[in-house]
């Protein structure tokens, strides 16, 4: 019934021309067939998708010139209004720098649209909020993450601790605008922040798994020889991957010669990773592939693993616990953000403590000795990312996005 409505809002709504504005880098390559607008970002995917509800797609964006693509092409058809490019809200000169030629694209541009969906908390985002208030055009905010606490865990001096300062002030700007402007809002967690349940806020799942995504039964798998573990995301220290690396490093003790590791993703601490898992002799069990975008070979690494581990110390909802659900792998994941209640407090997977080792290897050895356990959480995964598909999740987005 709810999807029905959906569709039939979506219709209703057709004609209306989208705005949206997210905080990254486009990259512009000239094709035989035009130019070409891509990111590293897969959210771009999700929200090509809840677009795909209205009339036209305008994206606000800094934009690179460049050779070679990035991962995720805009759908066909996208407008782009380009924002001065900067590297990152560190360069303060180069931030400084962009912020007229910003606030001019937003004043010739904001007028192509119906409704803008803004994501922040931002500096430029809140201008966009105020300009399109004046200019009478429906806003509806988006928040990702606790951004502060995103922010908290990647600052490594204390020199940028005026910087986490204005991500507070901008959090709190964007939390009292929520109280007049509907916002859409990624997990539990971080809808709590923004007094969750009611009318004018949006609890959405980031889910790129559309409903044929979705496996019908776990693949099988051999629970008696060599075990798979896999982890997807970036190589920060938000994701606290040397984790990973000492669970293995136990696991290998306590086992020897029955556990691997793939790990999907790319960052600032690859070396660290590399060196760290020399230290403690499992650099010949550890595999470190690099980024692959979402599609079928992601796919493949999820259906084929035999744990998906995730230890974040920070997240909003992500995306990846829903591939892994979706793909029918059983996980262990730090209870951090709204890790927890996509897991549902445990039934459809195991939540440890951020940071704990212990409870982290204790994780990976109940899934593996305990089948039934094991098969209770990854059926009631699939359950819930039955529920938790794209062509849902954008489809509820869009109505609410319509309603402002």
């Amino acid at each position: 019934m709810a999807e029905a409505s959906a569709a039939n809002g979506s219709e209703a709504r057709s004609d209306r021309r989208l705005g949206l504005y997210l905080d990254v880098v486009y990259r512009a390559v000239d094709t035989p067939h035009g130019e070409r607008f891509s990111t590293d970002r897969a959210f771009i995917l999700f929200a090509c998708e809840v677009a795909s509800h209205f009339r036209s797609l305008t994206v606000f964006g800094r934009v690179l010139p460049s050779a070679e693509p990035s991962e995720y092409e805009l759908a066909a058809g996208t407008e782009v209004v380009r924002l001065p490019y900067y590297a990152n809200l560190r360069r303060l000169g180069a931030v400084a720098r962009a912020l007229v030629g910003t606030v001019r694209a937003f004043v010739r541009n904001v007028d192509r649209v119906d409704v803008l969906w803004i994501f922040g908390p931002h500096v430029f985002g809140s201008l966009l909020v105020l300009l399109a208030l004046l200019r009478r055009r429906p806003v509806v905010l988006g928040v990702r993450q606790d951004t502060v606490g995103y922010t908290r865990g990647r600052i490594g001096a204390r020199r940028w601790l005026p910087v986490l300062a204005a991500v507070r002030v901008l959090d709190l700007v964007d939390r009292l605008a929520s109280r007049r402007l509907p916002v859409t809002v990624v997990g539990d967690d971080v809808g709590r922040r923004y007094r969750a349940p009611r009318p004018k806020v949006l609890v959405m799942t980031v889910s790129l798994m559309r409903a044929a995504d979705v496996v019908d039964a776990p693949r099988p798998r051999d629970w008696s020889g060599d075990l798979e573990l896999l982890t997807v995301g970036r190589l920060e220290p938000e994701k606290n991957p040397l984790l990973v690396v000492e669970l293995l490093a136990e696991l290998e003790r306590r086992h020897p010669g029955r556990h691997r590791l793939t790990w999907i993703g790319r960052g600032v601490l690859e070396e660290a990773v590399r060196q760290r898992a020399s230290e403690l002799r499992v650099d010949d069990r550890i595999e470190l592939i690099g980024y692959v975008p979402f599609g079928p070979e992601l796919l493949e690494h999820y259906r084929r693993a035999h744990v998906f581990v995730h230890v974040s110390l920070t997240e909003g909802l992500p995306q990846v616990i829903v591939e892994a659900h979706a793909s029918g792998t059983p996980i262990v994941a730090t209870d951090v953000g709204s890790v927890g209640a996509a897991l549902e407090g445990g039934s459809a997977g195991i939540l440890v403590p951020p940071r704990d080792l212990q409870a982290l290897v204790e994780g990976v050895e109940l899934l593996v000795d305990d089948p039934v356990a094991r098969d209770r959480m990854v059926e009631r995964g699939l359950e819930l990312a039955r529920m938790r598909t794209l062509e849902h999740e954008t489809a509820r987005v869009a109505e609410f996005i319509s309603r402002a």
